[in-house]
Parts: C-alpha cells; sequence; structure tokens
C-alpha cells in the first residue's frame, strides 16, 4: 500500500501565521518610511525659516535680496549665487509683478535664495550652485514627493480671505514649472494633513499650513476630507 501525506492544519496555520507576520511588517515598514519623510519635511520647513532670518541678522537682508553677493559671501562668483538682489528686503518678484506660481527663472531671487544660504555655511540641503531649477539641483529635494521653492505672494490671500504678505514654501512636484502645472500636484492629501498637524491647525485652508486639491465642500474653513487626492503645500514662512 503507498501512504499517502498531505499538509496537516496546524501546519497550514503555522504558514498562514507566517505569511500575516509578513505581510504586516511590510505595512509597518512602509508606514514607518511615511512618518520619517513626514517629520524630515516638517524639520525642514523649520530649518528653512531660521536659516532665512540667521542670514538677514547676519548681512541685513534676506538671502537672494543681498546686493553684491560675489563680494559679501565667500564662494559665490558665479550664478546664480552671483545673482545681485535689489535689497528691498522682499523676496522677489512679487506677484504685483510675476505672478506667485509662475515658474521659477534663474535670475529670481526666489532662485538664488538657495545659493545665497549655501554660500553663507548657514543651509545648504543638497542643493548646487546651478541655474538648473529641478529638485536636487538648484532647489533642494524634500523628504516626500518633489521638494522646496520659495514663492511671494502681496496682498489679500484667496485662501479663505488670509493674507499673506511674506516669502513663503511650497512643496511641489516639479522645481522648474509654474505652480498651476497639475505636475506639481503630487503630494499626498495624507502626507499634507499630517505636516498640517504637526505644525499648524490641521485645518487644510488655515493658518501657516495651507493644503491644497482635499476637500470636496467649497467652504470656510476647509476640512481634509478628501484623502485620496493629491496637491501642493503652502506654508506661510516666518521670513
Amino acid at each position: 500500500m503507498k501512504s499517502k501525506s498531505g499538509f496537516t492544519l496546524v501546519e497550514i496555520s503555522i504558514v498562514m501565521i507566517i505569511i500575516g507576520l509578513l505581510i504586516g511588517g511590510t505595512f509597518g515598514g512602509i508606514k514607518l518610511v511615511e512618518n520619517m519623510q513626514i517629520n524630515k519635511t516638517v524639520q525642514d520647513l523649520k530649518a528653512i525659516d531660521s536659516a532665512a532670518l540667521t542670514f538677514k541678522d547676519t548681512y541685513g537682508r534676506l538671502p537672494g535680496d543681498l546686493r553684491n553677493p560675489s563680494t559679501r559671501l565667500p564662494n559665490c562668483t558665479t550664478a546664480p549665487c552671483s545673482t545681485t538682489g535689489d535689497g528691498d528686503r522682499v523676496i522677489d518678484p512679487p506677484h504685483s509683478t510675476t505672478a506667485w506660481d509662475a515658474a521659477q527663472v534663474a535670475t529670481y531671487e526666489r532662485f538664488s535664495f538657495w545659493s545665497h544660504l549655501q554660500a553663507a555655511d548657514i543651509l545648504a540641503m543638497g542643493t548646487k550652485n546651478t541655474t538648473d531649477m529641478n529638485f536636487g539641483e538648484g532647489q533642494p529635494e524634500a523628504p516626500i514627493p518633489g521638494g522646496y521653492r520659495i514663492s511671494q505672494y502681496t496682498g489679500n490671500g484667496w485662501f479663505c480671505g488670509q493674507a499673506y504678505n511674506t516669502s513663503v514654501i511650497i512643496v511641489a512636484g516639479t522645481g522648474d514649472l509654474a505652480i498651476t502645472n497639475a505636475a506639481n500636484h503630487t503630494v499626498p492629501c495624507t502626507t499634507q494633513r499630517s505636516i498640517d498637524n504637526k505644525m499648524d491647525d490641521g485645518v487644510q485652508q488655515s493658518g501657516r499650513v495651507i493644503g491644497t486639491g482635499c476637500n470636496s465642500v467649497n467652504a470656510c474653513p476647509n476640512s481634509y476630507d478628501v484623502m485620496t487626492g493629491t496637491g501642493y503645500l503652502w506654508y506661510d514662512a516666518a521670513f
């Protein structure tokens, strides 16, 4: 007689438990990475705030706005670092000159901002003194999809009537495109809400952290009630 062998219920149960542990560990690892990315983004935004204010205290002007940077900053003899600002104490061009959401230009103060901080040895964030406007080149990458770029909006804001008169940091998808371009709307709503909760009031269009693309009702203040979408993140900087 030939004997027939197979898996017992105990063996099958053990295999299922192992598979469950592996799946659980995978999802747990993904969540851990996401949390690390969010925490690093929060740290970056605070570091940019602090670095810009330190630069202003040291040189009397904001980075990018500095007159004659090639003579005042070390290793700053080539563009965009050597691009001279107008010294008007704001990062130009403002909304009245060039739209806040326009594509970057290598001669903008908002672009040379990063090179000035790097030359002053205050903040580097992996940027290079190059006119390449992509993230990871002339503008810094963010831990979450995309990177950081500086913008300027003067006058009353459109986010629930709030006024934003200071330079701001946009977390977006591609560095050299206009913010209105769909390629810049890559920050997941879950990530936006997490950053908002950690830095601000957790409301999409209220306070210093403004999320986009994550609300189904056109009313103020907007809560994050659409978690399957993406957008860009606006941070009202302190400088």
